[in-house]
């Protein structure tokens, strides 16, 4: 092993040489306030599978992981900073990595690698540590998807549990209060979905005394550090305007011809950074549901941001009177779509649905055949027009119409289609329930 590269494990792992540092080190990435995440645990321990953690920055990946090694010998851990040159050249060669770790560190059992989608070959050089069987447990955290997935889903094919973490959802944050009085959870768990609508829930921002600088300062750090400097964007202005065009027009038609001639940069350009900001999992550009009807428009996609807290910081709109606001319907649906990124099962996809004659259904949630509706409704709940459409053509399992206030004279089912009127701080468990999600943020790719 060489010198160099030696040292600097030492350093960044220093209870090789005091063993208590390592209970130091776990504690210090729990922080003081803790949200315990309820993504899928399941496979953690299986030696014959890497374990990729995926999500935005400042999301939690990290702590989440650390919270996992309580109870493990410390000589069995090495911690790998991707971000570091020497750590990536080092990692460049799995041959050498399980060289050196049998001469040098034959004590580690699991390597913990950050940052991994700085690796040019994160896929062959975790394939070759897997495929080595030498008992090495493998987990590794991106906060870019594109690179991290394309990067590794190839490669390993059979040999890789991959899961999402994102910001808080309301489901995990109501699980961590200690407050068991029905009335006062209820009380409780609205407050929280007012400031999630307002400031998201990046845990850093949920837990400050001014999260509307927090939020500042995350957004400017994404746009300077990570636009500028890791994507190598050289129009940064275009790219923060764009930012602010997207989060101005939630759950809107994507049109990137329009959106180039408003920023005065190429199509092309503008198709770079939105695919940019889906790859740091600020936005998700969703599908429309495709199901082979002519009168449907099936090839245009509408733009969400995953965390509320970001789009108001992109547009500097926080204030608190959300009954007033003119953009409540917008911060409703979505919140909604955050929700359900967060909560919904694996193998179920998101789209939207948009007929010609003007009928839409805000989300299709879709696993096969099997199909749910969700309507997003800030006022009073009804069962629109579209609604009745939608469950004519395709006779969804359920129609879920999302709102905060109760359904009156709402028929409880349609044809075979149940019909539910779901308040939005119920929505994440009972996507959850219905989607055989074994946690909140039990994610889909």
């Amino acid at each position: 092993m060489n010198a160099t590269i030696r040292l600097r494990l030492l350093q960044t792992n220093p209870w090789f040489l005091d063993e208590a540092r390592f209970a130091e080190e776990v504690a210090r990435h729990r922080p003081e306030r803790w949200v315990p995440r309820l993504a899928d645990e399941d496979g953690l321990d299986d030696t014959h599978k890497a374990k990729l953690v995926v999500g935005p920055r400042q999301a939690g990946k990290s702590s989440w992981l650390w919270s996992r090694l309580t109870g493990r010998r410390p000589d069995e851990v090495l911690w790998l900073n991707c971000e570091e040159e020497r750590v990536r050249a080092w990692l460049g060669s799995a041959g050498e990595v399980l060289s050196d770790l049998q001469n040098e560190f034959p004590t580690v059992r699991l390597l913990f690698i950050e940052e991994a989608q700085h690796l040019t070959d994160a896929g062959l050089v975790i394939k070759g540590l897997i495929d080595a069987r030498r008992g090495l447990d493998v987990w590794a955290t991106g906060s870019s998807s594109f690179h991290l997935e394309a990067r590794t889903r190839e490669s390993l094919a059979g040999r890789a549990t991959r899961r999402r973490l994102l910001p808080f959802s309301l489901r995990e944050l109501l699980a961590a209060e200690p407050v068991r009085v029905p009335a006062a959870r209820a009380a409780i768990a609205e407050q929280f979905l007012q400031r999630q609508w307002l400031y998201g829930s990046y845990p850093a921002v949920w837990f400050a005394r001014d999260p509307a600088r927090e939020l500042g300062e995350l957004l400017e750090a994404f746009v300077v550090r990570d636009a500028s400097d890791r994507f190598r964007i050289q129009h940064t202005d275009a790219f923060r305007r764009l930012i602010q065009l997207g989060a101005g027009q939630v759950g809107a038609l994507v049109n990137l011809a329009e959106w180039a001639s408003l920023l005065g940069v190429a199509a092309g350009t503008v198709r770079e950074y939105v695919g940019l900001l889906e790859e740091a999992f600020i936005v998700k550009r969703v599908p429309a549901f495709a199901g082979g009807k002519r009168s449907e428009l099936t090839h245009a996609t509408r733009l969400h941001f995953y965390d509320m807290g970001i789009r108001n910081a992109a547009l500097n709109a926080f204030g608190a009177d959300l009954t007033t606001r003119p953009d409540r319907g917008a911060l409703a649906e979505g919140w909604v779509f955050g929700e359900l990124a967060k909560s919904m099962g694996f193998g179920w996809n998101l789209t939207y649905w948009n007929a010609k004659g003007g009928a839409e259904m805000d989300f299709v949630l879709v696993n096969g055949e099997r199909l749910v509706a969700i309507e997003v409704k800030a006022g009073v709940p009804r069962l629109t027009r579209s609604a009745r459409s939608f469950i004519d053509a395709y006779s969804p399992e359920r129609l879920l119409i999302v709102s905060s206030e109760p359904g009156r004279d709402l028929p409880e089912r349609l044809g075979t289609t149940a019909i539910e009127v779901v308040p939005f701080t119920g929505l994440g468990a009972i996507v959850a329930a219905h989607t055989g999600a074994r946690g909140a943020d039990a994610g889909v790719f």
